[in-house]
């Protein structure tokens, strides 16, 4: 019987980690800039304050929404990360009070002005820190 018992859970195991492999296989995975053409075809580009990256040419803060919240969401979770219990769905192009939390936790780390408004100093940073 113990044979039978540990074949069962054997089997149990191996299926959970097949369909767990499959999750991962099947889930996106997302990569600094992936957001960006997109956010830039929709909203138009300008260029940094330092002349070095293509920004988009609006400002975002809470009760903005679109591809280039999800840009920046992204870009704020990669660089400073999350809290484990923000990380399912963070990502999700809506401009609400945990994006403007994080988005101004990024701005007190580099030293900009903390205003959870992501204009032209904030896309600057995020862009320069996520562009290989």
């Amino acid at each position: 019987m113990p044979r039978i018992r540990s074949r069962k859970a054997l089997s149990a195991l191996s299926l959970a980690v097949t369909a767990a492999g499959s999750l991962l296989l099947a889930a996106p995975s997302a990569h600094a800039g992936d957001y960006l053409d997109s956010c830039l075809n929709s909203v138009g580009s300008r260029t940094s304050p330092n002349g070095v990256w293509t920004i988009p040419a609006r400002t975002f803060s809470q009760g903005s929404s679109g591809v280039c919240v999800q840009e920046i969401q992204f870009d704020v979770s990669s660089v400073i990360g999350l809290d484990p219990a923000d990380f399912p769905g963070f990502v999700d192009g809506r401009y609400g009070p945990k994006t403007d939390d994080y988005v101004r936790r990024f701005q007190r780390t580099f030293g900009l002005q903390v205003d959870g408004i992501v204009g032209p100093q904030t896309w600057q940073l995020l862009i320069a820190r996520t562009t290989d």
